[in-house]
C-alpha cells in the first residue's frame, strides 16, 4: 500500500481528552479492530523534535510545554498524514485548542467524527501517574496539574464547536478499559460515518 498522496481522501477522526483519559489505549484497541491507523500528534512531535531537520524554536516549544501555533503544527502533521499508509486515521491529542482547528483542518480536512474521551480529574491522575511510557519518564503530578488545567481551560470551545458541527461524540471513560472501549463502540454504532468505513 502507498502513502496517500492526497490527505483530503483519507477519512479523519479526530480524538481529544485530557491526559489520562484513556486516548492512547482506546485508540490502538480501535485502530487494531477496525483497519485505522492511530497516529499520536504527542508522539509525531516527539519524533520532529528528535529529527535533524527540526527548527530550534519549535524544540524549545516544546521542550517548555508550550502549545505550538498552527503555522508551525501544520507542516509537521501534514507530512505525517501524507506518509500514512492507511486512508483511515485516528488523530490522537488534535485539536489541542480551538485556534488549531481551522487553518490544519484547511489542509487535512474537516474530521469525520470528533470522539471526546470524558473522564473525572481524580480518575485521570491517577492514571497519568501510573502508567509507564516510553520517553515519557518526565510525566509527574505536577505536570498533570499543568496539562489538565491547559485541557479544562481550552476544551469547552472545542467540544461546542464541534457539538454544533454534529460531529461530536462525547464517551464515559471512567470504567475500566474494556467498559470504556464497549461505549466507545456502542456511541460510534449509531453513527452513519462509522459504519460507512469501518473495517
Amino acid at each position: 500500500m502507498t502513502p496517500n498522496m492526497d490527505i483530503m481522501t483519507s477519512s479523519i477522526i479526530f480524538v481529544i481528552g485530557a491526559p489520562g483519559s484513556g486516548k492512547g489505549t482506546l485508540c490502538k484497541k480501535l485502530a487494531h479492530d477496525h483497519g485505522f491507523e492511530h497516529m499520536s500528534v504527542g508522539d509525531i512531535l516527539r519524533l520532529y523534535a528528535s529529527s535533524p531537520e527540526a527548527e530550534e524554536d519549535i524544540v524549545h516549544s516544546m521542550r517548555h510545554g508550550e502549545l505550538l501555533p498552527p503555522e508551525q503544527l501544520a507542516p509537521i502533521l501534514r507530512k505525517a498524514l501524507h506518509d500514512c499508509r492507511r486512508d483511515k486515521i485516528l488523530l490522537d491529542g488534535f485539536p489541542r485548542k480551538p485556534e488549531q482547528a481551522a487553518p490544519i483542518e484547511a489542509l487535512i480536512g474537516a474530521p469525520m467524527l470528533v470522539l471526546f474521551f470524558d473522564c473525572p480529574e481524580h480518575l485521570a491522575r491517577q492514571r497519568f501517574l501510573t502508567r509507564k511510557l516510553p520517553g515519557r519518564e518526565a510525566d509527574d503530578d505536577q505536570l498533570f496539574t499543568k496539562r489538565y488545567r491547559e485541557f479544562a481551560d481550552l476544551n469547552s470551545e472545542i467540544v461546542e464547536d464541534y457539538k454544533v458541527k454534529g460531529v461530536l461524540l462525547a464517551i464515559d471513560t471512567s470504567g475500566e478499559t474494556d467498559t470504556s472501549y464497549q461505549r466507545l463502540l456502542e456511541a460510534l454504532r449509531v453513527r452513519k460515518e462509522w459504519n460507512a468505513i469501518k473495517g
